[in-house]
């Protein structure tokens, strides 16, 4: 039987506390929404900027897309957070299944938190940011589809 060392010992204890981290990473970040395109959807009066992937998923009427913002000032050490948005576009209402916090700006840099449990859906007040991706994501779609057929 070999012996083991502690190098060896050390690694395997490591690699055993970041696998999960590594899984989570690989599932949460494939490599379309690294590299995806983001599209302006507003301003907030605070100077937050919001972005939305251009690949949004539909599936039975529900939308699911990444949003970004790059935040006008850090919160927490954080400077931009990555949402995974769902719409219910019958129903006017979102949720966020996940939500990532970054130390950089562009959801770059060191993630500063992760949170996976999935939010209460939610319909948006009247005038809200959250009211515009609604907008985005249910409406915007829509009619660039009809305007793509003239």
């Amino acid at each position: 039987m070999e012996k083991l060392n502690a190098k060896t010992i050390f690694c395997g204890k490591l690699l055993r506390l970041r696998l999960p981290m590594i899984v989570a990473t690989l599932i949460f970040f494939p490599t379309s929404h690294v590299y995806g395109a983001w599209q302006l959807v507003t301003k907030s009066p605070r100077g937050d900027t919001y972005y939305l992937d251009s690949d949004i998923e539909t599936k039975a009427g529900v939308s699911q897309v990444w949003g970004l913002v790059d935040l006008s000032e850090a919160i927490e050490g954080s400077t931009s957070v990555k949402r995974l948005y769902q719409f219910d576009c019958v129903k006017g209402k979102l949720r966020v299944n996940q939500r990532l916090a970054f130390a950089e700006k562009g959801g770059q840099g060191k993630v500063i938190s992760l949170e996976t449990a999935s939010g209460h859906w939610m319909y948006p007040d009247p005038e809200s940011i959250n009211e515009k991706l609604v907008l985005k994501i249910c409406f915007d779609k829509k009619e660039n589809s009809a305007s793509s057929k003239h």
